[in-house]
């Protein structure tokens, strides 16, 4: 993808706040994107939208929150994203985890399920 090819697009990174999505994030805004990352905690998350905005000088980083684990905060991202653009050009589905021990999410559901599975489904 070239700069002007990636100027003019919106992308939605999940699990953008370290490891792969950090990077991808990255790599997309040093070539100009509009980049929304989105993380679970706030602090982490804009933390990593401001230094991602000084090392590509890219002003178009932009957060957003949601527990992807919860299919209410699935929806509520989903809505909070259609509000705030008109568009999405690229999602980059990168949360994920594996829970050792089985966990339930707000939901009920098995965690490693809910959140690496049936969060990609309800947006």
């Amino acid at each position: 993808m070239s700069d002007t090819d990636s100027h003019n697009k919106v992308f939605l990174i999940t699990g953008a706040t370290n490891g792969i999505g950090k990077a991808a994030a990255q790599a997309i805004a040093a070539q100009g994107g509009r980049v929304v990352i989105v993380g679970r905690n706030g602090q982490k998350t804009g933390a990593t939208a401001a230094e991602l905005r000084q090392a590509t000088g890219n002003p178009r980083i932009e957060p957003l929150l949601a527990d992807l684990s919860s299919m209410a905060e699935v929806r509520r991202l989903a809505a909070e994203f259609q509000t705030r653009y008109n568009r999405l050009d690229v999602l980059v589905n990168n949360a994920g985890a594996f829970f050792m021990r089985r966990q339930e999410t707000v939901d009920g559901l098995e965690m490693t399920f809910a959140l690496n599975h049936l969060s990609r489904c309800l947006a």
